[in-house]
């Protein structure tokens, strides 16, 4: 029988959260079927019977970005562009692209594009409005909500999801969402390490103080359901919670809360999530996403053991190493080389207890299910329930250009549900094993992870 292994705190929820793109056109139906399927290798395939046009060009950017090759992506989609300026396609793409680099304005500009080229096309809608909602303009954004949801795509969940985001800036009342109220300064919030999970008191709408596991691996603030009942607080909706483990997803109310706060700094009119899993109950009253503090540098110093917030980069833009990450769904993936060989995109997760990498990345490492002695006879928690297969993997190294971290042994899991959920493959999660040498800054405006030891 399966015992639990380490939980990994992989908080995804999917409130104002995008998925993979889901075209739909007569010309290319059936890879834009595949491709909402997730199935890029048959859509590759497809592809490769077909004439190279200006829309194949963009659909194999499309393949690309969801393989994380981004570079290779927006060479593809300019090109379709070159073919014909008319491709709705390919604004879509490069919006996509400029929305993973925190360039809102330059994404609104691109996805208006194509939403006037294709009006029909929902998905461009939905992240027209992500990109309004980033901007803060509430009203544009419930607009292209509501025209996603108009449109009636072959997509119940992110249906329901898209319904759940307007109530819930309805809701919000029009204010401005998630507003800090600090001083010029913070004082550094202390943390506790226990489990190889980090953890911060905070106060919620006054009361408290609370435990919080601090996760910049979780997409929004998450309570506890016992922690709901004991601020009195009343469901607006609800919604789906993506995550690793079980099915991969879970239902989860929306709530609104007054006010977070963490030492001297407040966050107003905040939307929050729910979690009624009693193994994670024992441990926290809930889960803070550190893209929360997105006014900030933020420094999860694990050798000072303290988070610091600045309004300025610190230390100095020299030291240490920038991996340049991506923006998804309010995660930072940065890019990572595995043994010399393979390339990859990974999410850096305080909230995971050891680093993992995908099955995918493991196959290309010659791991599979039926390789002799990988698989681990152990369960895995995570948020979608308990993940049954896992792989080990030896001798992996991690390297950018300056880091190299090498693991005698990984473990690999199912990460399928998680780069849908994102619209991009993710390779794996750097957890505490990888990060504990380290201040990691996260910079949530220009979307750069900087380690520095």
């Amino acid at each position: 029988m399966s015992s639990c292994l380490p939980l990994i705190f992989m908080a995804l929820t999917s409130f104002l959260v995008l998925p993979g793109s889901g075209f739909q056109a007569t010309d290319t139906a059936s890879v834009a079927d595949l491709l909402l399927a997730d199935e890029i290798e048959k859509a590759e395939a497809v592809l490769n019977r077909q004439p190279r046009t200006a829309e194949s060009i963009a659909f194999r950017g499309e393949i690309e970005f969801r393989r994380g090759n981004f570079d290779r992506a927006q060479s593809l989609y300019r090109e379709s562009l070159q073919a014909d300026e008319k491709t709705a396609r390919a604004h879509f793409g490069l919006g996509k692209l400029a929305l993973a680099k925190l360039k809102s304005p330059e994404a609104l500009v691109q996805f208006k594009r194509a939403t006037a080229l294709m009006p029909a096309e929902a998905i461009f809608h939905l992240y027209l409005g992500e990109a309004y909602g980033i901007e803060k303009n509430y009203a544009a954004q419930k607009a292209e909500l509501r025209q996603y949801i108009k449109l009636d795509p072959p997509d119940p969940d992110r249906l329901a999801e898209a319904k759940a985001a307007v109530e819930m800036v309805d809701a919000l009342g029009g204010r401005n969402i998630g507003v800090t109220v600090a001083p010029a300064a913070p004082f550094p919030v202390p943390f506790q390490r226990m489990l190889n999970l980090i953890f911060v008191e905070g106060r919620v709408n006054g009361k408290g103080p609370y435990k919080f596991v601090l996760d910049t691996g979780a997409t929004q603030v998450v309570l506890s359901e016992k922690l709901m009942g004991e601020l009195g607080l009343n469901p607006i909706t609800s919604t789906i919670m993506h995550g690793v483990g079980g099915g991969g997803k879970v239902e989860s109310k929306l709530y609104r809360i007054d006010d977070l706060t963490l030492g001297d700094v407040k966050i107003t009119n905040l939307p929050v999530g729910n979690f009624t899993d009693p193994l994670v109950t024992q441990l926290a009253d809930g889960i803070i996403g550190t893209a929360v503090l997105s006014d900030f540098f933020v420094t999860v110093n694990y050798p000072g053991r303290r988070l610091e917030l600045s309004r300025k980069a610190t230390p100095p833009v020299s030291a240490g190493e920038s991996l340049g990450g991506w923006y998804f769904s309010n995660l930072l993936l940065v890019p990572l080389d595995v043994n010399g060989q393979f390339h990859g995109n990974f999410v850096v997760d305080t909230g995971a207890v050891t680093t993992v990498l995908s099955h995918s990345m493991a196959a290309k490492l010659g791991v599979n299910e039926s390789t002799p002695g990988a698989k681990v006879d152990v369960g895995l928690a995570g948020v979608g329930g308990v993940e049954g297969t896992l792989l080990r993997v030896p001798d992996v190294t991690f390297k950018s250009g300056k880091i190299a971290e090498v693991f005698p042994q990984v473990v690999s899991i199912d990460l399928k549900q998680v780069s849908k959920m994102i619209g991009t493959e993710v390779s794996g999660v750097v957890g505490y094993d990888f990060l504990e040498a380290y201040k990691i800054i996260l910079n949530y405006k220009t979307a750069e992870v900087r380690l520095v030891k």
